[in-house]
């Protein structure tokens, strides 16, 4: 306990992400308050945007939703700009300062706070909400419902059971990478930890309710055991594939499959319609409500995917470059497998952590909760960082590579060159 403590006292960023799970508010405060401090020393400082991929993604949107207010003149919506300048801020803070915090401890406050959220459902509930201070406890702690009417579902300190389930599965994700690390340099006391955690994280993940989540989790043990061993590994697949249609019936609300299936592609729909009547800058994060409800009458906050959500909140621009961070970042995360996949515990973590922002993303838009868009956006400065690594690591062999392969070619060449004999000059030549 005390150890914590200290570790809190000298690491004080480690407080921010402990207030982002137990008191979100105050966590999404104190995060504004980084954005805050970074873009006064942008400005101070005269500082050039970074050149990864992020980055430009971000102002690209902010820019986008500006064109889009300029067009609809609809002057609110500029609160969708503030929104993406303080997730710019936030990540740029996080990128420039990786003093902060080291990836492995940022792996544990994630597994940590999936093993929060899943008590704390319990914890919480015990709060009343049937008086204003009842209620204002459930909004601090996170336990207050936004977005979702229907059967009773885990979410704990999240507002939604998608937003708890995107969150227990990244833990999920860094579990499983810490467990392989830990039989690899046969840490039992870490293997004894991460099996006791894991049980609580795949329970939380199936009280969540969701199918996409639920389906990630096997993947992500499938996954687990393709790392850990081909063995073990194409046998549990078989019989996972042959046990589909009794995975589809333990799978949670599956009875209610295609009819939320109708729905969804009912969203998707409108959602592409909204984009086409705001090709150019879309209709911003906060605009896209207003419009869905002018169109179908019902009030949808976003596009229930991770692309759609894009290219309708700030159109065909930001959504060809988002495209094209997706297909420049799965190749870096190919790359990256091939290089150093047994040894190398960063390209184990982002193999294991970044595909699941994508598959969610196709059924659901996680990122639209600021708690879930900050964890997201801190890994990917973890990711920005051992990127631009790897490029320089790459650029640097081929440099080497090519030096030493034209060093041996000249010596070949000297070798091969026949030795000239030279007459004396008081010797006769016949």
């Amino acid at each position: 306990m005390m150890n914590g403590l200290d570790k809190v006292k000298q690491q004080p960023m480690i407080l921010g992400f402990i207030l982002l799970y137990v008191l979100p508010p105050i966590g999404m405060a104190w995060f504004i308050g980084c954005a805050v401090m970074e873009w006064r020393a942008q400005i101070m400082k005269k500082l050039a945007l970074p050149t990864d991929l992020i980055s430009p993604l971000l102002a690209l949107m902010a820019m986008a939703s500006i064109g889009s207010v300029l067009i609809n003149w609809q002057i609110t919506d500029l609160l969708s700009t503030l929104i993406l300048t303080g997730y710019l801020g936030i990540y740029l803070f996080w990128l420039r300062h990786p003093e902060h915090l080291h990836i492995r401890q940022f792996v544990w406050i994630t597994i940590w706070g999936g093993v929060y959220i899943f008590f704390s459902e319990k914890l919480l509930n015990l709060i009343p909400n049937d008086s204003m201070v009842g209620t204002a406890a459930s909004f601090m702690t996170g336990h207050f419902l936004f977005g979702y009417k229907g059967i009773p579902r885990l979410f704990g300190s999240t507002f939604n059971p998608n937003y708890a389930c995107y969150l227990l599965i990244l833990a999920l994700a860094f579990l499983s990478v810490e467990l392989l690390r830990a039989i690899q340099v046969k840490n039992k006391q870490l293997i004894v930890l991460s099996l006791l955690i894991m049980p609580m994280l795949d329970i939380g993940i199936y009280e969540t309710g969701s199918r996409a989540g639920f389906m990630i989790m096997l993947m992500l043990h499938l996954l687990f055991l393709y790392k850990l061993s081909m063995r073990i590994f194409i046998p549990i697949a078989a019989m996972t594939l042959i046990s589909a249609p009794f995975i589809y019936q333990f799978m949670p609300r599956s009875g209610g499959t295609e009819s939320s299936m109708a729905k969804r592609i009912e969203i998707w729909g409108n959602s592409w319609h909204i984009f086409q009547q705001n090709p150019f800058f879309g209709a911003t994060t906060l605009g896209f409500g207003r419009d869905y409800a002018a169109l179908n009458g019902e009030m949808i906050p976003h596009a229930h995917d991770l692309f759609l959500s894009i290219l309708s909140s700030s159109g065909i621009f930001c959504g060809l470059f988002f495209i094209a961070v997706i297909l420049i970042s799965a190749y870096h995360l190919y790359t990256s497998q091939r290089i150093s996949a047994k040894t190398n515990y960063s390209a184990t973590l982002f193999l294991f952590s970044l595909p699941t922002i994508i598959l969610y993303g196709i059924m659901d838009f996680t990122l639209s909760s600021p708690q879930v868009m900050i964890i997201v956006l801190v890994l990917l400065t973890y990711w920005s960082r051992y990127t631009a690594r790897m490029v320089q690591f790459t650029r640097l062999h081929k440099v080497m590579k090519q030096f030493l392969n034209t060093k041996l070619r000249f010596k070949k060449k000297r070798q091969s060159k026949p030795a000239m004999l030279q007459t004396s000059k008081g010797i006769s030549g016949r």
